[in-house]
């Protein structure tokens, strides 16, 4: 791909209280992306916007309650009247890490998983946890493919083909979990929100047993 790779694509980040929201703004800003960035605090998405100004880096603030469906559906109509409906979503949140708030059942949520399940993103990314170590990094890096090169495949071979089992992919030396838009899932009327659905596992084909011999 070559500079402006990604020029058309419109990418919508969450979780910006992460650090690394900003190297994806300026990962996906370089390669001719447009970048929004939502959350329902101003202070975070000035400070986000200051940071990567640094890199000359842009992106479009929207202050919205990602935890209120009824403002996330007025988002969707604004744009899609505008035909700027995110094609890519990603969520920097610490939903999955150890260190992630739980709920009195144990439970963790993504904060963007409301938004995704209401605007329907061709791709939802959210961010896994690291691997321990250097070696663990290195071979979890290898282990996935980049998310540039999952974008290049050829017709029939891409995402969007039911027997792909493309899983997870790779930003900026980061792992990230891929749901398609298939997989997504959508919201309740009443805004109540279901996980996404566990990977899918490939059956092992199962090996007929011979038929046993007769009784003398």
């Amino acid at each position: 791909m070559g500079a402006l790779a990604l020029e058309g694509l419109t990418v919508l980040v969450t979780g910006v209280e992460a650090s690394l929201s900003r190297d994806l703004v300026r990962v996906f800003s370089g390669l001719g992306a447009t970048v929004m960035a939502a959350d329902a605090d101003t202070r975070k998405l000035q400070r986000l916007e200051r940071d990567v100004a640094l890199y000359r880096a842009r992106i479009e603030a929207a202050p919205i309650n990602l935890a209120s469906s009824s403002e996330l559906r007025l988002f969707e109509d604004n744009l899609r009247l505008l035909g700027r409906l995110p094609h890519v979503m990603i969520c920097c949140c610490p939903a999955h890490n150890a260190g992630a708030q739980r709920d009195a059942k144990g439970r963790t949520a993504c904060v963007g998983r409301l938004a995704g399940q209401i605007l329907q993103p061709s791709l939802f990314l959210h961010l896994e946890p690291n691997r321990a170590g250097a070696i663990g990094r290195a071979l979890s890096g290898l282990a996935h493919p980049t998310l540039l090169s999952v974008l290049e495949r050829k017709p029939g071979h891409g995402i969007f083909n039911p027997d792909a089992s493309t899983r997870f992919v790779r930003i900026a030396s980061h792992i990230f979990s891929l749901h398609r838009q298939m997989d997504v899932g959508t919201a309740a009327p009443d805004g109540s929100v279901t996980a996404f659905p566990a990977p899918r596992r490939k059956r092992r084909a199962e090996t007929p047993t011979a038929p046993q011999a007769d009784a003398a």
